[in-house]
């Protein structure tokens, strides 16, 4: 049987129940003072319980769903990278701002003393930026100002690289997303 005989079928039997019971409740219904449904509103009712119609899914209808998943999906994904992202590059101007400070009467910079530059030099034999950071380090008791200012500029630049790295492989992370996003979801721009 097609689902239009079997409803045809249920539909008259329930209306041969209904109107059964209608009968038999007339008596009833003369003697009632509270108002009851009529018979029609009440076959209407148990009609509407029994025929159901089906939803209509349509493929542009799921292809849809799927890419508003998807590209839902994608951004939960992305969203850390991207803050971490915004956090190093905040970190990175924070540490330029050190670098490219202006000291003293002018001075395009931090510079060290005659006096820094000789002690390096007779500690490690030359002045390099690593030396000029362990000179530092280790000698707590002499540092002039400008040492000082030599040191935090040279830590802010080693900061900078090691921050740019991070920021680098953040992002090669957010491409790696983004391409198997692609790879997974983006042949359903052919459905729709």
């Amino acid at each position: 049987m097609k689902l239009n005989e079997v409803l045809l079928i249920g539909g008259a039997l329930l209306a041969a129940l209904v109107l059964s019971k209608g009968r038999a409740a007339s008596s009833i219904l003369q003697n009632a003072t509270v108002p009851l449904l009529s018979n029609e509103n009440k076959i209407q009712n148990e009609i509407t319980k029994i025929i159901v119609t089906p939803p209509q899914f349509t493929r542009i209808d799921i292809t849809q769903q799927l890419r508003n998943i998807s590209s839902s999906e994608l951004e939960k994904n992305l969203a850390p990278y991207q803050t971490e992202i915004n956090k190093a590059e905040n970190y990175i101007s924070d540490q330029e701002k050190i670098i490219n400070k202006r000291y003293g009467r002018g001075q395009g910079g931090a510079f060290l003393y005659p006096s820094d530059v000789q002690n390096i030099q007779n500690q490690y034999g030359i002045i390099t930026d690593e030396n000029t950071i362990q000179y530092y380090e280790n000698n707590p008791r002499i540092r002039t100002s400008g040492l000082t200012e030599q040191y935090n500029k040279l830590i802010a630049r080693r900061n900078v690289g090691k921050a740019d790295e991070f920021v680098k492989r953040q992002q090669g992370n957010i491409d790696l997303i983004n391409e198997e996003y692609q790879t997974r979801f983006g042949g359903l721009s052919r459905y729709g």
